[in-house]
């Protein structure tokens, strides 16, 4: 078994500005200003990543060898992740360096990650995150399965290896939980799954794999025209607004919870009950 993890560095959003939302008027260069806060893996994307450890070693305890690959489509804020699953024992780690920003182009990047699927990694199970943050719709684990011909499930919060490349998930759907077997190769999308952390190598793992290797590609490495393929887009960033969750409230005076409990009925309770 070849496992794939594609997954996404964000911005971490929560250090954001209200200002900072707001898109730039040259369309050329609208988005979102994050250079200022630190780099963060997507939750999601996270939990795959884990997820494939633990599969990876329940394969071994079975006698079974699996190959674990880790692939990300961005600049040089994904190398210090890749390194670190190398050192937490990755086999094969890239990233792909797209031509142009791609943060609200999910039929680009779905291309990009199945050309790599299908042109230089060879893997038969793809994992990826269900959602990868502000500017995705969730639908890049869609994209890539339909690119490929594979079947894909998602919301998937647990992954069990079977014999003869088979696996057992568990995923979320509207009325509860449901398990499924799975013939590889399959496209998983992992969604709020009970392992949400990615475990920390230990500076001896470190060391011992520091000098291992990752890729580097583009867009052409993989036969996709980034440029291209951006403008034949039927949507088209136009603006960003951010959503007021403030809560709106009423703070009740009074000296005693009496008091506080009588002002809130005149002043609140009184006159919903007249209207009944």
């Amino acid at each position: 078994m070849r496992i794939l993890v594609s997954f996404k560095v964000t911005p971490d959003f929560e250090a954001l500005r209200d200002a900072d939302w707001a898109a730039a008027a040259d369309e050329t260069a609208a988005g979102v200003e994050t250079r200022y806060v630190r780099r963060v893996l997507n939750c999601f994307d996270e939990s795959a990543l884990e997820m494939a450890l633990r599969l990876s070693a329940a394969r071994a305890e079975q006698g079974v060898a699996t190959a674990l690959g880790a692939l990300s489509v961005g600049g040089r804020e994904t190398e210090p992740y890749l390194k670190t699953l190398l050192a937490l024992g990755y086999e094969r780690a890239a990233r792909v360096e797209p031509e142009a920003a791609l943060d609200f182009a999910p039929t680009v990047v779905a291309s990009l990650i199945a050309s790599y699927v299908q042109r230089v990694d060879h893997s038969d199970l793809l994992l990826l995150g269900c959602r990868s943050g502000p500017g995705d719709s969730g639908t890049i684990p869609f994209l890539v399965a339909e690119t490929l011909g594979w079947p894909c499930l998602t919301q998937v919060i647990e992954i069990e290896p079977l014999p003869r490349e088979r696996v057992r998930v568990a995923c979320m759907v509207d009325d509860g939980l449901l398990r499924a077997t799975v013939r590889l190769p399959c496209v998983l999308a992992v969604g709020n799954a009970v392992v949400s952390q990615l475990r920390v190598p230990t500076l001896t793992d470190r060391l011992a794999r520091r000098d291992k290797p990752f890729a580097v590609l583009s867009d052409a490495d993989l036969g996709v025209d980034s440029t291209a393929e951006l403008s034949r887009r039927s949507c088209v960033l136009t603006g960003l607004e951010l959503i007021d969750r403030a809560r709106h409230g009423v703070v009740i005076d009074g000296a005693t919870p009496r008091e506080k409990a009588r002002t809130l009925f005149d002043s609140q309770l009184k006159r919903v009950i007249e209207k009944l």
